[in-house]
């Protein structure tokens, strides 16, 4: 709510907080005064925890942009290499696939899923678009059984000139995927049926918002959690 809050002043669409929580409780079917008041509290409190974090900034960018440029260069060279690896190893889930380019086709729907999955944490708040990008990239392989290290994809994208600039750190990166395995990959899987078909519909809603390969460029467990965040907050 409190996010839902940020963005209607943002978009200079300017609702008052009760509209927020009025419409909430009667979701919820909630009447009592006093729970509205602790939720309306609980709300302002956590916008400005929100502001501060992200230090009033609301200029991020998505990660489709960095895998568009990253998957298109060196003749998709990361791609061709991934197709490489699965075709040595029997076990991978592209063999049912008869020519590269619908494998191709696969590894990005792959990867599309997993960055739509990302946003269901706020990753952007405590990582940078190019490891979380690369996080999702190196997820979507393992999940299609790729053998492919993620220090082979760095090392084809530190020589292109287009991300020759661009900071990597591969510990940072293993930390991020394991986090968004953790926090939101693995939730999926234990949901009930029906909360994960609800999910799955969201995320195909989203590839069709936002294809990342025809993206307009001017666009711009518990202890480990704890331990993440309050790192990351210092």
């Amino acid at each position: 709510m409190a996010c839902l809050f940020i963005s209607f002043k943002i978009t200079n669409c300017l609702k008052p907080i009760e509209f927020i929580i009025d419409n909430f409780c009667l979701f919820e079917k909630i009447e009592n005064e006093e729970d509205k008041i602790k939720i309306k509290e609980k709300v302002l409190f956590y916008e400005s925890d929100i502001f501060c974090t992200i230090n009033f900034s609301m200029d991020y960018e998505s990660p489709f942009l960095f895998l568009k440029k990253i998957l298109g260069i060196g003749e998709q060279a990361i791609l061709n290499m991934a197709i490489g690896q699965s075709e040595k190893n029997i076990n991978n889930f592209l063999i049912k696939f008869d020519n590269n380019a619908d494998k191709i086709k696969h590894i990005k729907e792959n990867i599309v899923e997993i960055v739509n999955y990302s946003f269901l944490f706020p990753f952007f708040l405590y990582y940078d678009i190019e490891t979380i990008a690369l996080s999702c990239l190196n997820l979507s392989f393992k999940k299609l059984n790729i053998q492919i290290n993620i220090t082979d994809i760095i090392n084809i994208i530190s020589t292109q000139k287009e991300t020759k600039n661009v900071s990597i750190d591969i510990k940072t990166i293993e930390i991020c995927s394991s986090l968004i395995d953790e926090l939101v990959l693995s939730q999926i899987k234990k949901a009930p049926q029906n909360e994960q078909d609800n999910i799955n519909n969201i995320n195909i809603q989203s590839q069709n918002k936002q294809n990342f390969w025809v993206i307009n460029p001017e666009l711009n467990k518990e202890t480990k959690e704890k331990t993440f965040l309050l790192k990351k907050r210092k």
